[in-house]
């Protein structure tokens, strides 16, 4: 399953996974999760680590997925004979399906 949103953390001061946070970083529904529309814009990704996207923006730190990382865990379902993926809250995703987008040609 792919997520259309990130978790994300606040009081984080490096820029690599694995550090220390003093809370779930504000969100547009709820603390720790926002939507990849918003994101991608506020919050590009910097880096992958166990096949996720993360990002470093001030002092929040966010993980989630984008087109490219979700192309490869599209592979990895297909080389393990999986019949398809899903996703949840379809809302997250950009208004031209970028998300869904990648889902769907990579399966």
């Amino acid at each position: 399953g792919i997520g259309f949103y990130g978790r994300g953390w606040t009081g984080v001061t490096q820029d690599a996974p694995g550090g220390t946070a003093t809370g779930p970083a504000a969100g547009t529904y709820e603390q720790g999760i926002e939507d990849y529309k918003v994101l991608k814009t506020s919050c590009p990704a910097t880096g992958t680590v166990a096949g996720t996207a993360y990002a470093h923006c001030g002092s929040n730190w966010w993980s989630y997925d984008t087109p490219a990382t979700i192309a490869g865990k599209m592979a990895w379902a297909k080389n393990q004979g999986l019949g398809g993926a899903f996703f949840w809250e379809f809302s997250g995703d950009t208004s031209n399906g970028e998300l869904v987008n990648a889902i769907s040609s990579n399966l």
